[in-house]
């Protein structure tokens, strides 16, 4: 009789494993959003360390953290399309005006996914499993 499964157990022990991978999910989605794509410690555009050393007003005044050469661009960037300047570098051609529209538009649709109301409640979700 010993050798008789015990199906409430067995369905209970298999219950807890799916709702333990499921938090473990819910966890991984949110690092993946807070610690890869908005670390203060690197260049939000290149990846580069940050220094700290460089001007802090300068900094805070560009929406992401840029490290010195990729805030000149960006910088550079926005004068564009403003139309107060040309080129500095022959390389920032058209080609390279579209890969920082694109890289501004892929970061907007980051923070509009950070503000969607289902990421919210994820991160409610997340709060209350490490409460417990």
């Amino acid at each position: 009789m010993a050798d008789i499964i015990q199906f409430g157990k067995k369905a209970t022990d298999l219950k807890s494993e799916r709702e333990s991978s499921l938090k473990q999910r819910k966890i991984e989605a949110l690092r993946k959003i807070f610690q890869c794509t908005r670390c203060v410690m690197k260049c939000s555009k290149c990846g580069a360390q940050l220094d700290g050393k460089s001007d802090d007003a300068a900094r805070f005044a560009a929406p992401y953290a840029f490290c010195s050469s990729c805030l000149e661009e960006y910088r550079e960037y926005r004068e564009r399309v403003a139309g107060k300047s040309g080129p500095s570098c022959y390389w920032h051609n058209a080609s390279w005006m579209k890969v920082w529209e694109s890289w501004l538009a892929h970061q907007k649709l980051l923070d509009d996914y950070r503000q969607s109301k289902e990421f919210l409640q994820l991160l409610e979700e997340v709060e209350e499993l490490l409460r417990k």
